[in-house]
């Protein structure tokens, strides 16, 4: 008897991506002028840089934290919440009072990954298991789509208005019109659409979908009620890809102005649109296939983007295709790892997992700020982007250990 096939679209899954598309363009709009605001007002770019740092942590922490707070509360009431206090703290930046700014920010972090945390589970428990790379890709993209628009927006706002202030509460704005989406947003409590989805998946998974939601039952350890054991495979290999892209977050315009490129944001924009491209072409790939076919590929071009950045010096157009290489490897390496973290895992335990798997970005990016800068000021950007090289193949590595012996996830 011939399966009935489902949907991955749903009107769920549609809300969702479009609550965490203006959440995340916030992130954005804050991340294009905070530092300048901060110069504005008397502070100093390495003091807009110790805010940062307060971001960093209190986002990770604020992910452990989450995770189990999804999972026992839910997850419409903890992202309202964290809609919440990100527009609150939001408001708070447009107080001239340079020694609460990183209070602000370290608010902010706590508001920002609690929600950008649940949204991603939330995509996770509306997408089918053998849907789920392809739902998480769309959840990325949508990450992707604010990168490129949200700083040119809020630039385009600050050009406008002339005042940093209008730029935070046009992030407000948004950020309200994702507290009405998600207000509207009652998947947990649509039983129709899961017993249509559990139907689908035991009938093309059979037992394995009936396994992922018994392995519940097991005891588990104070830290395992914060961390998913299952999520850790997936969160080592990417840390090492993110510890790579600490170096482009933190330093690829320093780059651009050492070597005389003038129009570095040329680079995000060319990242950001590969990034779409790799999602919309290889979409269903970590789904129909198995888990390496995807993480292999990206992380291989990954790494010849970090090697076009060393030879860029010599050729500038190297610059660009290096940047457009970097978003195409992320577009299809990241989605499939963070639908491996939990494809398997328990719809109760999925908040635990994304949180886990989500560490890494902030660890990655975090260390990598660190590291990097280091090495810079000792040795110089060649030997940075051949670290960031090696931290990919170092992924590469850790993804053939885990997942070789792993069957793909649609039988």
């Amino acid at each position: 008897m011939k399966t009935e096939e489902m949907s991955l679209w749903s009107r769920h899954l549609a809300k969702l991506l479009v609550a965490n598309l203006f959440v995340v363009s916030c992130m954005f709009f804050h991340n294009a002028v905070t530092t300048l605001y901060v110069v504005s007002i008397g502070g100093t770019a390495a003091y807009a840089g110790v805010m940062l740092t307060c971001f960093t942590i209190s986002a990770l922490v604020m992910r452990i934290v989450s995770g189990q707070l999804l999972d026992k509360q839910g997850r419409r009431k903890i992202i309202l919440f964290g809609l919440v206090v990100y527009a609150a703290a939001t408001a708070s930046l447009t107080i001239p009072f340079l020694p609460y700014l990183p209070v602000a920010r370290a608010l902010q972090a706590i508001g920002y990954s609690t929600i950008t945390t649940g949204l991603s589970v939330a995509v996770a428990d509306v997408s089918p298991i053998p849907k789920m790379g392809e739902g998480l890709g769309y959840y990325i993209l949508t990450n992707n789509i604010a990168t490129a628009l949200g700083p040119v927006i809020a630039l385009w706002i600050y050009s406008l208005a002339q005042n940093y202030a209008v730029v935070y509460y046009a992030s407000i704005a948004l950020l309200a019109i994702a507290f009405i989406i998600m207000l509207f947003c009652r998947y947990e409590t649509d039983r129709d659409f899961f017993d249509r989805k559990q139907s689908y998946e035991l009938a093309v998974l059979g037992e394995r979908a009936i396994r992922a939601e018994q392995q519940l039952e097991e005891k588990q350890s104070f830290i395992s009620s914060f961390l998913e054991k299952k999520a850790l495979p997936s969160t080592l290999c990417s840390i090492f890809i993110y510890l790579g892209h600490g170096a482009i977050v933190a330093y690829i315009v320093l780059f651009a102005n050492s070597i005389s490129i003038e129009k570095a944001s040329l680079f995000f924009m060319l990242q950001a649109a590969a990034t779409i491209v790799a999602r919309l072409a290889f979409a269903k790939l970590s789904d129909r296939y198995h888990p390496l076919f995807s993480i292999l590929p990206g992380a291989m071009i990954l790494a010849l983007g970090y090697f076009m950045l060393m030879k860029a010096p010599e050729r500038h157009i190297l610059f660009y295709i290096g940047g457009a290489a970097l978003g195409m490897g992320s577009g299809i390496a990241n989605p499939a790892l963070n639908a491996e973290a939990v494809r398997y895992v328990p719809q109760k335990r999925r908040g635990a997992a994304s949180a886990t798997f989500f560490m890494s970005n902030d660890i990655g990016i975090g260390t990598g700020g660190l590291l990097w800068g280091t090495i810079l000021d000792r040795s110089g950007f060649r030997p940075v982007f051949l670290g960031c090289s090696i931290c990919i193949f170092i992924s590469i590595a850790l993804s053939i250990f885990f997942f070789a012996g792993k069957k793909k996830a649609a039988a």
